[in-house]
């Protein structure tokens, strides 16, 4: 069986996504995090290919816009000389999550309950909304994501899965995908609605995970609580007694996020941007060390890309 763990993003998410790959090598030592290229500037995307993670954008998506992209992953996988066969997974992970403490037997659980399963997907039901409880959040917005579910003759009370993080075994899946969003308007959530559709037009065999556990986001924030690992390093996530395994920088209400242009000093080095960052001081400061981290152990090559910046007033921390 082989894993592939793919995310994506373009040059305003990238700092994000260096938290992300840091939080990833951390819990998945040994494992690649394949990046797509959704609209890196040109030094973003020489470093990713230099340390050997990035997968380069396709011809027939070179004017899409990210979300094109994000459903374009079929494209993107066979680009790079990767594919979804019957002994594939793929899993799909956002650029804004934060790994807390999982490892590869978690995904191993559950590609093993997707076999037994014969489930071609696996993902998070977020706050237990169902199609047409998402459509009707922005009924006008919408409007183009909702005459596909009519004309698909998909039931709205179905319920409404993430794509923010996704397990597939199924190439015919990730390809209907494309076609949908590529079909469709662009207009909000297009490419995780026609996720939607595929998932349930196609009655591909799901397998829901707990969003709490695998993918904690929006109002779930507000109840993580950061304690100690009892094996040492990094803290871990907890809400009540329930390990959290990924944390979500993504927030449909306000009080969550901390979103701006900053500049980061680690110790002899200016990284600097657009930032996206838990607005909660302990889950800020555990994404700013794991930047740090990142920044300290890359630097020499960020460096020469110019991506980082020798530092007017150096730190002796960050």
């Amino acid at each position: 069986m082989n894993i592939l763990f793919v995310t994506g993003s373009d040059s305003a998410f990238f700092n994000s996504l260096l938290v992300c790959l840091q939080s990833f090598a951390e819990r998945m030592p040994g494992r690649r995090l394949f990046v797509c290229d959704f609209g890196f500037t040109h030094a973003q995307a020489a470093f990713l290919r230099c340390i050997g993670l990035l997968l380069e954008r396709p011809p027939e998506l070179a004017s899409g816009g990210v979300f094109h992209c994000k459903a374009g992953l079929l494209s993107y996988l066979r680009h790079g000389g990767h594919d979804v066969g019957d002994d594939d997974v793929m899993v799909w992970l956002d650029a804004d999550l934060t790994f807390m403490e999982i490892g590869v037997g978690d995904f191993e659980t559950v590609i093993a309950a997707m076999s037994s399963a014969r489930a071609g997907i696996a993902g998070p039901e977020p706050l237990g909304r169902t199609i047409g409880q998402m459509l009707s959040t922005m009924p006008e917005g919408m409007a183009p994501s909702a005459r596909v579910v009519a004309e698909a003759a998909v039931d709205p009370s179905l319920p409404y899965v993430s794509s923010g993080l996704f397990f597939c075994r199924s190439a015919a899946a990730l390809r209907h995908w494309q076609e949908l969003a590529h079909a469709v308007a662009d207009s909000p959530l297009f490419e995780q609605n026609m996720f939607n559709v595929v998932l349930h037009r196609d009655r591909i065999a799901f397998l829901a995970l707990d969003c709490e556990e695998w993918q904690a986001q929006g109002p779930l924030l507000d109840r993580i609580r950061l304690v100690p690992s009892a094996h040492g390093g990094r803290p871990v996530a907890r809400i009540g007694n329930k390990n959290i395994k990924t944390l979500h920088a993504t927030s449909g209400l306000q009080g969550h996020l901390l979103i701006g242009l900053c500049r980061m000093t680690v110790p002899n080095l200016d990284l600097a941007g657009p930032f996206k960052l838990f607005l909660a001081e302990p889950l800020r400061m555990h994404q700013l060390q794991l930047l740090a981290s990142f920044v300290a152990e890359h630097g020499e090559t960020l460096l020469r890309f110019g991506i980082c910046t020798p530092a007017a007033r150096p730190a002796a921390g960050f």
